[in-house]
């Protein structure tokens, strides 16, 4: 049996109804999801709590998971905590548009797998960085280089001079701190500016 076929739940069992299935998801779950989520662990548990044309779904996650920081792009441990709804229904197609999903009257069988992940992946924050300090020091000097270069004090005091443009020659001949000129249409914009 693989590691996501326990994930399939057989809708057309008479006795679903009140049942629990719980799970201990681990790396080799979310390797096999393929997501942001590189590793974690993480206790899940599913109770069917209404059968009918409706099938109801509470599912509570808890645990920690290791996703990538939004600023260094090293492991960054998360703790999650969710609880959700999962209506699903049985019909001739698949589909999973709107509050209830639809599945396949022929299989039977509705796979939590992806659901769950997806349940984890949005209750975690919508920026996933380090505290102040924590990140990766490689990383944020390198970081550090290209954010001085490109808003540092002597850019923008050439760019708020009147020499910084199309007009300027500034810089010595070797070519070394001289300006691109700007692009003409661009020029053409300035002087419109300028006439009011």
């Amino acid at each position: 049996m693989g590691v996501m076929d326990a994930f399939k739940i057989d809708l057309l069992n008479p006795r679903l109804e009140g049942q629990t299935f719980e799970y201990e998801i681990g790396d080799d779950f979310f390797a096999e999801i393929d997501g942001l989520i590189h590793r974690g662990k993480v206790r899940t548990k599913v109770e069917c709590v209404g059968v009918g044309t409706v099938y109801k779904f509470m599912i509570h996650s808890e645990g920690k998971v290791i996703v990538p920081c939004d600023r260094c792009l090293s492991d960054l441990e998360l703790r999650i905590e969710t609880t959700d709804t999962l209506n699903v229904t049985l019909g001739s197609d698949f589909s999973d548009d709107g509050d209830c999903v639809v599945v396949s009257e022929a299989e039977g069988y509705v796979d939590l797998a992806q659901f769950i992940y997806e349940f984890i992946a949005l209750s975690m924050p919508v920026a996933c960085c380090h505290e102040p300090g924590k990140c990766d020091d490689a990383m944020m000097h390198e970081l550090s280089r290209y954010q001085s270069t490109r808003s540092g004090g002597e850019d923008d005091e050439r760019a708020n001079s009147k020499e910084y443009g199309a007009d300027s020659d500034a810089g010595s001949p070797d070519g070394e701190n001289s300006v691109e000129p700007v692009d003409k249409r661009w020029e053409a914009l300035k002087q419109l500016k300028n006439k009011q």
